[in-house]
């Protein structure tokens, strides 16, 4: 099972559609799911969420903000389950760590208590199937946030939510996964979109450097 991270616009789903393709162009069977699942019954209360019917981003406590996005993701886990007992590939648009948004808007201080909270409330208390790795697609935040406007979900009614349109909750949930990634560095590995001028890849040039790490990732399991 493999999680693929990001901030909004970073075309997490395209790759995501991607690497299926790939593996089933190689014989895997491959699924997919997005979080949130907006439609059903734990979705809409995120919808409802970024789309500010609570409040803004910070008037509620990041352990309250995590719940309906983990309580969405346990509903789901008995396909989960099946698809991995089945034999298959499971690549998931957003999972456990999507909750960063809301590790992101408290005080720094206060990051590697949360990060150890959103992890204890979801594999531990919730018993939800831990990634076996995850890749987090960086891409300059000013990016994601210039981009807010566009395609954007039937959820958000023509407006940003309150995620996309919060410049610094943006720039600072890109460092949570990046110290994330750095402390776990055997379940994560970063791809870094933006060249070394400062414009971001095109979305094959991204692939390029998804495909080695599916390759290893197909390597270990053989092993």
């Amino acid at each position: 099972m493999i999680a693929i991270e990001g901030t909004d616009k970073a075309g997490k789903h395209t790759q995501v559609q991607n690497i299926i393709n790939y593996l089933r162009q190689r014989g895997i069977s491959a699924e997919t799911l997005d979080f949130p699942r907006y439609s059903e019954f734990f979705g809409k209360l995120v919808k409802d969420y970024l789309n500010g019917k609570f409040g803004a981003t910070r008037d509620l406590p990041a352990e309250y903000t995590m719940l309906p996005y983990a309580l969405d993701r346990l509903q789901h886990q008995p396909i989960i389950a099946q698809w991995l007992k089945e034999g298959k590939w499971v690549i998931l648009d957003r999972y456990t760590y999507s909750n960063s948004f809301s590790v992101a808007k408290c005080p720094k201080e206060q990051w590697e208590q949360k990060i150890k909270f959103m992890e204890d409330l979801e594999f531990t208390q919730l018993g939800i199937i831990r990634p076996n790795h995850n890749i987090y697609l960086y891409l300059d935040p000013k990016i994601s946030y210039d981009m807010r406007t566009t395609g954007l979900k039937q959820y958000q009614n023509g407006t940003p939510d309150i995620h996309e349109s919060d410049f610094k909750l943006l720039y600072d949930v890109s460092s949570v996964y990046k110290q994330i990634a750095l402390q776990n560095p055997t379940q994560w590995t970063v791809v870094d979109e933006m060249r070394s001028d400062g414009v971001r890849m095109g979305i094959e040039e991204v692939f390029m450097h998804l495909r080695p790490i599916i390759d290893k990732l197909l390597n270990n399991r053989i092993k």
